[in-house]
């Protein structure tokens, strides 16, 4: 198998349209890669001990509404680091998982240091649901520090909105421990900053990243 097939199969994420830049936005569901992983946190979790809700961070300027649902943030062969995030979203309320929640991701362009505009551009966007677990799982490339303005730099970050029935709407982002710009980035959250393990799958090198969410319940 050549090395574009190899990347275009690697983890099975990518649905390649006619032109092979393409993504579907019906393209099937995720295969799960990460059950063992979670079974440990899955059973400390559900006693409740380290269960709290999710920092939040403001939605920015940036945030377009319509994305499509799919479990790839990225074109296929987009350069840099793959990275695979994977995680449950959970209510505090319950102690337990949410099947069915939803959410929303972005992220600027590693190239470019812009996001795209959402206006038939949805590059670096996508809408997730969680399974029946609560799980969830997308790959991207890790992202990349930039400077949306004077004296004001950004780590490298994803945004996320995570929703839920019953649930406060959650916005705010997945940061990850080591990277550069954190010590200047006014929006950075160390309880939002994840920890990276790097991984190989038949012979391809990427990041994998686990990251629960937690929703507190709506106010009656």
């Amino acid at each position: 198998m050549d090395e574009r097939m190899e990347r275009r199969n690697f983890l099975g994420l990518a649905a390649v349209g006619v032109s092979g830049l393409v993504l579907r936005s019906d393209a099937a569901p995720t295969p799960r890669s990460h059950d063992a992983d979670d079974a440990e946190s899955l059973h400390s979790l559900l006693s409740g001990d380290d269960l709290k809700p999710t920092v939040s961070r403001e939605l920015g300027p940036f945030y377009r509404s319509g994305a499509p649902y799919r479990a790839k943030l990225t074109p296929p062969f987009e350069p840099g680091t793959i990275l695979v995030v994977t995680g449950r979203i959970w209510s505090f309320t319950t102690k337990k998982p949410i099947a069915g929640a939803s959410l929303d991701l972005w992220q600027v362009d590693n190239q470019t240091k812009d996001y795209s505009n959402g206006n038939g551009d949805f590059k670096n966007r996508a809408r997730l649901l969680t399974d029946e677990t609560g799980g969830y799982e997308f790959e991207t490339v890790h992202p990349v520090p930039y400077s949306p303005g004077p004296n004001f730099w950004r780590s490298p970050h994803i945004h996320f909105i995570a929703t839920a029935a019953g649930h406060r709407r959650l916005v705010s982002e997945l940061f990850f421990k080591g990277d550069e710009k954190q010590d200047i980035d006014s929006l950075f959250h160390p309880s939002l900053a994840m920890s990276v393990e790097k991984r190989k799958l038949n012979g391809q090198a990427y990041e994998h990243v686990v990251f629960d969410i937690v929703l507190e319940g709506s106010a009656r």
